[in-house]
């Protein structure tokens, strides 16, 4: 554990390598460890969904944000299908369709909370979506688990901490840098 793998061997390292390169010789001014960093974190997310559906969740008939959806019912049920848009930070809409997909398969059931606004609607897991997230929570542990052991515990907390205080930076209401 905690060992490290060769510049060369790492997944996309040569694409970045020329992002990197290509962008510094056309903006000499930009910082080329934060492209760095940037393109690496959305590979990461790229892999890491792609990696869940291939590997635990096409098999069950959703895809990742299904399942994240469906985790996120399964931690705060009954919860408003607009707190699920916020919870997973992607909009209403968005979580609509998913939520259309889930309870087309019978895993999930939504309910009007409100006469007068359409919109407030309560979410809540069926025996069935209940089963069914409580396998894949055991599954996709496993996966992310296995992912996470080629760093040691302490690397593991110091990799969380980093990664905490970069989406603080991120998600914070603040002005956007204005571009040259």
């Amino acid at each position: 554990m905690g060992s490290q793998t060769p510049a060369s061997d790492v997944p996309g390292a040569e694409f970045r390598a020329r992002a990197v390169r290509t962008t510094q010789e056309r903006r000499p001014d930009v910082d080329p460890r934060a492209i760095a960093l940037s393109l690496t974190l959305a590979r990461i997310a790229a892999t890491h969904q792609h990696q869940s559906e291939r590997l635990v969740h096409r098999e069950r008939g959703w895809s990742y944000s299904g399942f994240r959806v469906l985790y996120m019912i399964w931690l705060t049920e009954p919860v408003e299908a607009r707190d699920l848009a916020r919870f997973a930070g992607v909009s209403r809409q968005t979580t609509s369709t998913v939520l259309s997909t889930l309870e087309a398969a019978r895993l999930v059931v939504r309910r009007q909370t409100s006469k007068t606004d359409r919109r407030l609607v309560s979410v809540r897991l069926t025996p069935r979506g209940r089963a069914a997230v409580d396998e894949a929570i055991g599954a996709q542990n496993a996966l992310e688990s296995d992912w996470f052991s080629v760093l040691n515990s302490a690397e593991q907390a110091q990799l969380q901490d980093m990664l905490e205080r970069v989406l603080t930076r991120i998600d914070r209401p603040a002005e956007t840098p204005a571009a040259d």
